[in-house]
């Protein structure tokens, strides 16, 4: 492949294979950063951030792009997809995108809404009758619900259902969605349903919706209406065996500081048959998949002729539908708000972005942004659980906004 750590070249060579490899490993057609209105310097220095990371033994890789009037005017590999094999990050490496995985599910179920599926009011029990008798914990005590969970609940994260990490979906992995969205719901919930915003796991609620209203399994429903249409090749939620030596290793950090590998090419369970089709955070992607589909966003739900989503469903998504909720984590306050599957910015003049710039980011380290007053995406992945405490979305997107000279 084109980058290796150790090559040698010139300035003058580097760029003319940083321009080829864009051209042949993406769909988007490439600018120059100026014509664009991006300074080349300012991505430098974001260049340059990025990288000390990598340096410093924070991550082990980066990768990030920004797309600016359709036209792909940043993209950037640093650093080893594993650490031990001494292997360079290429541009079409594959990334386990966690929580990235909300915004395409989310999308997905809205796609029925806009066929007249459900109503966003409808309650969950209506298509699924176990959740007609729900517990909510009170004073230690379980009682009956008063507010029946709201599939809306289910986009905006108001339902009382709790957060869920890899450790819980490695205890359920041989569950059907069907088996496990049966079983999680057998326990109290945690806050009265339409009353409290806390981030959980009800977007596995919503990809067992999509099967309920499609009758069709969500891996099927994924590839068929999103995934084909947007030519979204590398992005599932079982690794084919010919696609194996492209996963990136995800690292945590251990007492000594150190990387450590978590989950690998030998030792994934993406690479055996998956049983339980995680609409939280179980999909895997590449970069440019992911801005495939970031794109069609920003184009108001349009990519190459295909309507895949409808503007007016998308502009739904995008308005603040947490205002009257209380905040138990991950609190928004005055300039962000949660649409219907990602965060929503409602304020100009802010370190969030734009007035109306939304997304989302995954555990393992991957985050995206899609600013359509800067007609603007921006991505990055890596596959850490650190980047929290580096606060590297933070730094990203001040750098990224810091580059724009008009």
């Amino acid at each position: 492949m084109l980058y290796k750590n150790s090559l040698k070249l010139s300035l003058k060579t580097i760029l003319f294979l940083f321009g080829f490899l864009l051209n042949a490993q993406s769909v988007f057609e490439t600018s120059s950063p100026e014509l664009e209105g991006f300074s080349k310097e300012k991505l430098e220095i974001l260049n340059a951030e990025m990288h000390s990371f990598v340096d410093n033994n924070d991550i082990s890789a980066i990768q990030t792009a920004i797309i600016r009037n359709g036209k792909l005017i940043h993209f950037d590999s640093y650093g080893n997809s594993d650490i031990s094999e001494k292997d360079a990050l290429e541009s079409d490496d594959i990334f386990r995108i966690a929580s990235m995985t909300k915004p395409i599910v989310s999308v997905a179920l809205m796609m029925l809404y806009e066929e007249g599926k459900f109503k966003l009011n409808d309650p969950v029990y209506k298509y699924i009758p176990e959740f007609k008798n729900l517990t909510v914990k009170k004073r230690k005590k379980n009682k009956p619900v008063k507010n029946h969970v709201k599939i809306i609940d289910l986009l905006r994260h108001s339902a009382g259902l709790n957060f869920k990490g890899p450790d819980d979906y490695r205890k359920v992995i041989d569950l059907s969605l069907e088996e496990y969205t049966k079983e999680s719901i057998k326990s109290p919930l945690k806050f009265e349903p339409g009353t409290t915003w806390w981030y959980s796991y009800a977007t596995d609620i919503c990809g067992y919706l999509i099967e309920v209203l499609s009758q069709e399994k969500l891996d099927v429903f994924l590839k068929s209406r999103i995934f084909d249409p947007l030519e979204m090749n590398d992005t599932f939620f079982e690794l084919p065996n010919s696609k194996l030596d492209r996963l990136t290793t995800l690292y945590v950090v251990d007492e000594n500081k150190e990387l450590v590998s978590f989950d690998n090419k030998t030792n994934t369970p993406f690479k055996d048959k998956v049983i339980l089709l995680n609409g939280s955070g179980g999909l895997l992607s590449t970069t440019d998949d992911y801005l495939k589909f970031s794109f069609m966003l920003l184009n108001n739900g349009l990519y190459k002729e295909k309507q895949i989503v409808k503007k007016e469903t998308l502009d739904l998504m995008k308005e603040d539908h947490s205002l009257g909720l209380k905040y138990k984590k991950l609190a928004f306050g005055k300039k962000k708000g949660f649409g219907l599957g990602f965060e929503v910015v409602k304020e100009d003049g802010t370190k969030f972005g734009s007035k109306g710039t939304f997304g989302w980011g995954g555990m393992f380290g991957t985050y995206f942004r899609v600013d359509p007053k800067e007609n603007m995406v921006f991505i990055y992945m890596t596959q850490s659980f650190e980047t929290y405490k580096l606060k590297l979305a933070d730094k990203f997107r001040a750098l990224v906004y810091e580059s724009i000279i008009k």
